[in-house]
């Protein structure tokens, strides 16, 4: 008996706690009521205001699941506390030290119930952290991001790897396309399909430059086929480029694929253009054919100290940073002068293309084994071009194979007219290193002068650390730093370019040798005009002159 008074005396006691509780809850409606168990296993009658915690956590939901950067997102959920409120949305980079930034402060307001749906450009940096924030102060639950890497491989003849192979003159030979192809590393998480999206086959014209020769839709799975016939002896190299998604809110870059480099052998030794073939269009879910197009023009912080930080550079004139789905031809994500765009090129095995946030330059995809590396791949700035002023680039090198030759990662200022660039006048190397590399070779050469100045300067181990490299060119002097500090400066007028100069950034080669497989990441390029209120920078080291040969 008294144990059953006990257990009774214990019921009452944790409804009389939990009433409480409820009664203390503030702006909890009257006269709703719903039901809660207590430890003892008694059901107990509760008030509207206590009801279960998974009702009312704050939510975040982002559909669709599988995206790419630049893909439109809806961001659905709820934050109590937090009715009829404007709304922004804010991301967290997965760094240590990096606080919350605000993305977009106009997206939207709750409902009455706190709740809200909006839509959102997605991120292309892989585990970036999203929530939503209301006026108030309250916050959505945190989404970690993983957004897919945009893809395309190509294959010869049904080819399971992206190798290089003969077709015989005059036979016919099949391209065959996939934008969602599955493998290890990036490939293990596949982009999805945009059916009906435009693929411009591509072929290497000029020695490093593509021109389009014909183009297709890819089907429901992201695939397409060209069929095209073998030319004559010689090597011909193939790429084919995603057009990009502009609509439906969508801002998803153009993408291309590595080179497929087809030898044709042919006893004769001539050589010609291999042709797309018209074929009978596809049937619905089968990969799409080739239509034959007019040929066009190639043309078409965190982390490490940096300089513009150090000495107060400023606003800047110009910044890339690919954080949202960017392709090489879009103009800079911010800046007082958002024009320009860049240009690639690649004699070998490379490609240039959005990474993870980044600019990649990348040798070859890691994911197909037995494939070769050689040749040059690079990327030019056009139509931002500044004479005198500061640049700076934060990048990383990794390598995906333990033997081999070391490619040279190069960052230059050029001359943007062609004109002020003979015998390569005017440029300023700004900084060349191999993988892991203790030495960085700097340098500028002026043919005006008939002098180049040239050094090579101990720097810490860079290894698949991010670093910041950056340049300052004034009518007096050049000075050259990394994360912060000046390396070297030259002094001498003579030497500084006096014209308009722009970044040119390379992965460099050794002709058609087999080098290590090798991605460089470029987190961002910045360029920043002179600024008089800039702290004056710490000089370097000089640098060797040599004079040189035939005016050259």
């Amino acid at each position: 008996m008294r144990r059953h008074l006990a257990a009774a005396t214990t019921a009452i006691a944790t409804l009389v706690a939990l009433l409480a509780v409820v009664g203390a809850t503030p702006g909890a409606p009257a006269g709703a009521a719903t039901s809660t168990t207590t430890a003892t296993g008694a059901s107990v009658a509760l008030t509207s205001a206590a009801v279960s915690s998974k009702r009312k956590a704050a939510s975040l939901r982002v559909t669709p699941k599988r995206f790419v950067g630049g893909q439109l997102l809806t961001f659905s959920g709820r934050i109590p506390g937090a009715a009829n409120k404007k709304l922004k949305v804010q991301s967290l980079f997965n760094r240590a030290g990096d606080k919350w930034i605000t993305r977009d402060r106009s997206a939207g307001r709750t409902d009455r119930q706190g709740q809200f749906t909006f839509t959102h450009i997605a991120p292309s940096n892989y585990n970036i952290r999203y929530r939503v924030k209301a006026a108030n102060g309250r916050t959505s639950k945190v989404v970690r991001f993983q957004p897919r890497q945009q893809e395309v491989s190509l294959s010869l003849n049904g080819a399971q790897e992206q190798r290089a192979g003969r077709v015989a003159p005059g036979q016919g030979f099949r391209i065959d396309v996939n934008t969602t192809p599955t493998g290890r590393g990036d490939l293990g998480r596949p982009p999805p399909a945009f059916p009906g999206r435009t693929l411009d086959l591509q072929q290497r014209v000029n020695g490093d430059q593509w021109q389009t020769i014909a183009s297709t839709t890819s089907n429901s799975q992201g695939q397409a086929r060209f069929y095209l016939d073998a030319g004559s002896s010689g090597t011909t190299a193939y790429r084919v480029r995603q057009a990009a998604i502009h609509t439906g809110g969508n801002h998803i870059g153009w993408f291309p694929s590595f080179p497929l480099e087809v030898r044709f052998a042919d006893p004769s030794g001539r050589t010609t253009a291999s042709t797309p073939v018209p074929r009978s269009a596809p049937t619905q879910d089968e990969p799409s054919e080739a239509r034959p197009v007019a040929a066009v023009s190639a043309r078409s912080g965190g982390g490490n100290p940096q300089a513009s930080a150090r000495y107060k550079w400023g606003p800047t004139h110009w910044d890339f940073a690919w954080e949202t789905g960017e392709a090489l031809t879009d103009k800079p994500y911010r800046g007082r002068n958002r024009v320009g765009y860049w240009i690639d090129r690649s004699n070998g095995s490379g490609r240039a293309a959005a990474h993870n946030g980044g600019l990649a330059l990348e040798s070859h995809l890691s994911d197909f084994p037995g494939v070769g590396d050689h040749g040059t791949n690079s990327v030019t700035l056009a139509g931002n071009a500044i004479t005198y002023g500061r640049w700076e680039f934060r990048r990383r090198i990794d390598v995906f194979e333990k033997k081999g030759r070391n490619y040279r990662a190069k960052i230059e200022l050029v001359p943007a007219n062609a004109s002020d660039a003979a015998c390569g006048a005017n440029t300023i190397n700004v900084a060349t290193v191999g993988f892991n590399s203790r030495k960085a070779t700097l340098g500028v050469t002026s043919s005006d002068a008939k002098k180049a100045w040239t050094g090579s300067k101990r720097i810490p181990r860079v290894g698949d650390n991010p670093h910041s490299w950056s340049v300052e060119v004034t009518r007096s002097h050049i000075t050259w730093f990394l994360n912060g500090r000046s390396l070297a400066t030259v002094k001498n007028r003579q030497a500084i370019p006096g014209v308009p100069l722009t970044p040119k950034l390379s992965l460099v080669g050794k002709g058609h040798k087999e080098m290590r497989r090798t991605r460089v990441l470029y987190d961002w390029q910045r360029g920043w005009t002179l600024n008089k209120q800039a702290r004056k920078a710490q000089k370097g080291s000089g640098l060797k002159v040599k004079n040189l040969q035939n005016g050259c």
